[in-house]
């Protein structure tokens, strides 16, 4: 562990034994939203391993959550937030983004054994499609060129040399900013490149009988939009489309209101604000992190990305003040 992670954690337990950094204070007239990507027993497994926490780390984390606030999904978190709702416990709602096998697999249980009802975003144009999404196969494409010496390539058809040094995370940032026909254009050139890669059993979408499973058992279902790309990309009708058709795909084949949306990669505008709540939805929630205010916009809700590294003990084991440092919003938030 680096000097700078153990200032980290001695600056945590001095905020936690204080009390400054525990929900009961920190917390109050606070709405936290936290959300996870993926779940998995061994996160190095995803070429994207920043994004996956293990069952185990979830489980513990659960719990840390289950004990210090009171838990509901999105949707219901919020309106109970904005109506002036102040438990004794502070609310909070547990979200995962993309809607992959992987959390039907491994998140579930966890959320089961915590008794805690999560809410799901869904790409719903994209579950009958078991291809990866864009980014997860840019992350599967780039680390086989890696692993197979080809970075100098890698980097010169993203047009950063450097990228080849800072590693797959990096070259699926930089993708994520460049306009939408040069990024599929990579994409298209890598499957050539690579003839194609074979994918776990855990990568691809849970289907929509998992989907209607979670929804039985409480579980809220967001739109993600329909394809998860970048919707500054998509132009006028292509993208009320992503907002409209989404909502619609979902309520269709779920029989249920879908009240939340996730701005796929965290990108929008003041149109694409009109558009979700044009659509009938109630909140939305972007990537930005932090908690929520009362003033704050029930459509531009920030969140606490939960991401194992930065969350534990050398053990592994979730290091609750560093966690509860996260939460806070205090000053100098642990990262």
């Amino acid at each position: 562990m680096s000097l700078k992670h153990r200032l980290r954690d001695v600056g945590a337990q001095l905020l936690w034994s204080s009390g400054l950094t525990r929900p009961s204070r920190a917390g109050r007239d606070r709405l936290n939203i936290v959300t996870f990507h993926r779940v998995l027993p061994d996160p190095a497994a995803s070429p994207l391993p920043h994004l996956a926490v293990t069952p185990d780390f979830l489980r513990n984390a659960l719990r840390f959550f289950a004990q210090h606030y009171t838990c509901l999904t999105l949707s219901e978190a919020a309106k109970r937030f904005f109506d002036g709702d102040q438990p004794a416990r502070p609310l909070l709602a547990v979200t995962f983004d993309d809607g992959r096998k992987d959390n039907f697999l491994h998140g579930v249980p966890a959320l089961r054994a915590a008794g805690i009802r999560a809410t799901f975003f869904v790409p719903a144009g994209r579950v009958d499609d078991t291809t990866p999404l864009w980014h997860d196969e840019l992350g599967w494409l780039a680390r086989h060129l890696l692993e197979e010496g080809q970075g100098d390539l890698l980097g010169s058809l993203a047009g950063r040399a450097e990228l080849a040094d800072r590693g797959v995370h990096a070259v699926v940032q930089h993708a994520k900013g460049l306009p939408g026909p040069e990024r599929e254009s990579l994409l298209t050139f890598l499957r050539q490149r690579t003839g194609g890669i074979s994918l776990p059993q855990w990568e691809g979408p849970m289907p929509w009988s998992e989907l209607r499973q979670l929804m039985h058992e409480g579980y809220e279902i967001g739109s993600h939009s329909l394809s998860h790309d970048v919707l500054l990309d998509r132009l006028g009708a292509d993208q009320r489309a992503e907002v409209f058709e989404s909502k619609r795909l979902l309520e269709e084949n779920l029989n249920t209101e879908v009240k939340s949306f996730c701005f796929p990669t965290g990108e929008y505008d003041a149109t694409t604000l009109g558009e979700i709540r044009e659509a009938g939805y109630q909140c939305a929630v972007t990537t930005r992190p932090g908690s929520n205010s009362r003033d704050s916009d029930p459509y531009e809700l920030l969140r606490h990305d939960i991401q194992g590294e930065r969350n534990r003990v050398a053990a592994g084991a979730v290091h609750v003040p560093v966690l509860a440092w996260r939460l806070s919003d205090f000053p100098g938030t642990a990262r």
